[in-house]
């Protein structure tokens, strides 16, 4: 795991929890995004979520939302039917991140691993966009370091550890994508305290400055031709009216001004051959 550095991008992570949030504030104290709560388990929505996402995206902000997952309780897929449905609405910036802590302990190491990976592929199944996982350090340290920790570590790790700026090493990955360091932090627009979160710069720049669609170009129609071609085909049209297989001297004039389109001279060509 690598140390917090002065390169790492300022971030939050919220809930109901912080309450109602001036998100402007928040913009203006230098944070520059925010992992928004969406889910909980196979039904439950955080109250703040429709208020949050829509704030933090006014003001600005990039925006990643996180599912709180019950492993004890349910099945990966119907957790990730939940988070999908109420995510799909927003644009997120970030991968989406699954929280695993606490009571998914219950299921041991090995069962909790499988039921991540399952949780993971479907959330990308579904949303069409990538994922990533958010955990303690001693929590990945201890349930996710199993035979199949290999395959999950292909996602971005997403780490908790406080009063430090490494986080404890790990048997599953290396690095960390994005660091909480406190979960007692002050921010302008929040009341209480609130996770603090460092984001590896490389990681942000991925997504933050990852190309845009560019709307598609209108298809050109004009009709290049050099001096030579241009020439001959006003002749071939001039002599095509003189012999009375041409009635509109119109064409002849767009050749010679060069205003003939393509289709337009694949339109003449089909009328002169039916004729």
């Amino acid at each position: 795991m690598q140390a917090r550095q002065a390169s790492d991008v300022k971030g939050i992570d919220v809930s109901h929890w912080q309450g109602s949030i001036d998100w402007k504030k928040v913009a203006a104290d230098g944070v520059k995004y925010v992992f928004i709560k969406a889910t909980d388990g196979a039904s439950k929505i955080d109250l703040k979520l429709s208020s949050n996402a829509p704030g933090a995206a006014a003001a600005g902000i990039k925006i990643g939302f996180y599912h709180y997952a019950h492993p004890e309780l349910n099945a990966p897929e119907t957790e990730a039917a939940n988070f999908f449905r109420n995510v799909k609405q927003y644009k997120a910036d970030f991968p989406h991140a699954l929280d695993v802590e606490g009571e998914a302990l219950k299921v041991g190491a090995a069962a909790l691993t499988t039921w991540c990976i399952k949780f993971l592929r479907e959330v990308e199944r579904l949303t069409g966009h990538p994922a990533m996982i958010y955990t303690g350090a001693s929590f990945a340290k201890t349930y996710l370091g199993t035979d199949k920790s290999r395959e999950l570590g292909k996602w971005p790790l997403w780490i908790a550890h406080y009063k430090t700026d490494k986080p404890m090493a790990n048997p599953t990955w290396d690095r960390w994508a994005t660091f909480q360091y406190s979960d007692a932090g002050k921010v302008t627009g929040i009341s209480g305290n609130v996770d603090m979160n460092a984001m590896d710069r490389s990681f942000y720049d991925k997504y933050v400055l990852a190309p845009q669609p560019q709307p598609a170009k209108e298809e050109v129609d004009e009709l290049e031709l050099t001096k030579y071609q241009r020439d001959t085909l006003v002749a071939g049209l001039e002599k095509l009216h003189k012999d009375g297989k041409l009635n509109d001297a119109s064409w002849i004039a767009k050749a010679k001004d060069g205003t003939l389109t393509v289709s337009e001279l694949s339109w003449l060509g089909f009328i002169l051959a039916t004729r």
